[in-house]
C-alpha cells in the first residue's frame, strides 16, 4: 500500500510541476543601484509584480543573491514584487563594521522609498542575523508589515551577549557590530501583532559541536511571546534552511503570504504554492509537505475545482489530502463526492466506507451509500 502511495505520488508530482512550470511567465527583473545618502549606494534586486512585495533580508555576510533559488518560483506563484539588496555593512573592509543598525535601516528605507515601495503592506523574509533587521524594521513599520517569515533567525535571546563577554570581546570589531545591533533590537523588538512563522532548523550545534539548546529553547521563548506567531521545525537540515530544503520555505513563505497579505486571491495562490510543494525533494523528509497546508486548505482547493466541474483535477487534490492526512475521516468522504460525481460508482462507495470507518457519525456518507445502493 505505501509502494503504490508513493508511485502515485511521484506521478502526481511529475504532473503538476509540469503544469506549473508551463505557466510560469516571463517576469520583468530589474537589478539597480540606489543612491540612499551619506554617499552610500544600495544594490537592489527586483522581480516585479502586481502584488504587494516581499521583502528578504540576507544573513550576516551574505549579500541579496543567496534568495535566487526560491524567488523566482515564489514570484511565479504569488505574483508579489520580490526584493532583495545588499546590506551596507556586508563586504571585506571593517569600515563596514561601523554603520550602526538605525543608519542601515534608515538605508533600506531611503532605497524603498525612492523605489516606489514603502507604505506598500509588504512581507518580511529573514536568515539569521537578517532576522535582526527585520525585526528592527518592522519596530519602525508595524503597520506597514502584514506578515513575516524568520528562517532560522538569530534573536536577542540567541546571541547571548551578556556583559562579561562583551568585555572579553571589546577589541573585536565584528562582536562591537553585532552588539550594537543586538541592543538597537532589543529596544525595538519585532511587534508582536504582525503573524509570523519561525522555521528552525533541527540540526544546529553550538561551537563546540553539541546541539545548540540555547538557540532552539530561544525560538520557543520568541514564539510563546505572541499569539501571533507559530513555530515549524525543519528536519534534517541545517542552519541554511533554504538552501537543503528550499521546498519547505517556498511552501512557508507562500502560504503566509496568501493568508495574511493578500487574503482574497488565498485559493489561486495557495494552488499554485501546493504544486511547488510536491517537489520531489521534499517527499522524504517528515511532514515537511504538511507543513502550512492544513487539511482544510486541501479540502477548500479540492472544491474550487469541482465548482468549476474541474472533477479530475478535484479527485487528484483529494488523493493527495488522503494521503497526507490519511485519519481524517472528511478527507475520504471528499474523495467520495468527487469519485461520484465522475461516475466512479465504485470507488465513492470505497471512500465512504472508509471515511464512516474513521467516523461512524458521519451522516453525510450514510446518506449517500444508502440512496447509491437503492
Amino acid at each position: 500500500m505505501l509502494k503504490e502511495i508513493q508511485i502515485k505520488m511521484k506521478k502526481l508530482t511529475i504532473i503538476i510541476f509540469f503544469a506549473l512550470t508551463s505557466n510560469i511567465i516571463d517576469a520583468q527583473t530589474i537589478d539597480t543601484l540606489i543612491d540612499v545618502g551619506n554617499g552610500h549606494r544600495l544594490h537592489f534586486t527586483i522581480i516585479k509584480g502586481k502584488n504587494p512585495p516581499i521583502l528578504f533580508e540576507a544573513g550576516f555576510g551574505n549579500y541579496g543573491d543567496v534568495w535566487k533559488n526560491i524567488t523566482t518560483k515564489i514570484a511565479a506563484a504569488t505574483s508579489a514584487t520580490i526584493i532583495t539588496y545588499d546590506r551596507l555593512s556586508n563586504g571585506d573592509d571593517k569600515k563596514n563594521y561601523l554603520i550602526s543598525l538605525e543608519e542601515e535601516t534608515k538605508s533600506l528605507e531611503a532605497g524603498l522609498d525612492k523605489l516606489g515601495y514603502s507604505k506598500k503592506g509588504m512581507m518580511l523574509v529573514a536568515h539569521s542575523l537578517g532576522g535582526m533587521y527585520s525585526s528592527y524594521y518592522a519596530s519602525r513599520h508595524p503597520n506597514d508589515v502584514k506578515a513575516a517569515v524568520f528562517i532560522d533567525a538569530a534573536s536577542v535571546c540567541s546571541l547571548d551577549l551578556d556583559p562579561e563577554h562583551l568585555k572579553l570581546v571589546e577589541h573585536d570589531t565584528i562582536e562591537q557590530f553585532i552588539a550594537q545591533i543586538v541592543k538597537g533590537v532589543a529596544k525595538s523588538p519585532m511587534p508582536k501583532t504582525i503573524p509570523m512563522t519561525d522555521i528552525v532548523a533541527e540540526i544546529h550545534y553550538d561551537e563546540l559541536g553539541g546541539l545548540d539548546t540555547l538557540w532552539l529553547s530561544c525560538h520557543k521563548q520568541f514564539v510563546a511571546e505572541s499569539v501571533m506567531r507559530k513555530s515549524l521545525l525543519a528536519f534534517n537540515v541545517g542552519h541554511s534552511i533554504y538552501t537543503e530544503n528550499p521546498a519547505l520555505v517556498i511552501n512557508i513563505i507562500i502560504t503566509q503570504y496568501a493568508s495574511f497579505v493578500v487574503p482574497a486571491q488565498k485559493v489561486n495562490i495557495l494552488e499554485k504554492a501546493y504544486k511547488l510543494s510536491l517537489d520531489m525533494d521534499n517527499e522524504n523528509k517528515k511532514n515537511e509537505v504538511k507543513c502550512g497546508q492544513s487539511e482544510q486548505d486541501l479540502t477548500t482547493w479540492g472544491y474550487s475545482y469541482l465548482e468549476k466541474n474541474e472533477i479530475e483535477k478535484a479527485i487528484e487534490v483529494f488523493k493527495l489530502n488522503v494521503t497526507m492526512y490519511p485519519d481524517g475521516w472528511n478527507t475520504y468522504d471528499c474523495l467520495g463526492e468527487a469519485f461520484l460525481k465522475a461516475g466512479n460508482i465504485a470507488e465513492a462507495i470505497k471512500n465512504y466506507k472508509k471515511s464512516l470507518e474513521l467516523n461512524p457519525k458521519n451522516e453525510n456518507a450514510t446518506k449517500i451509500l444508502a440512496r447509491i445502493n437503492k
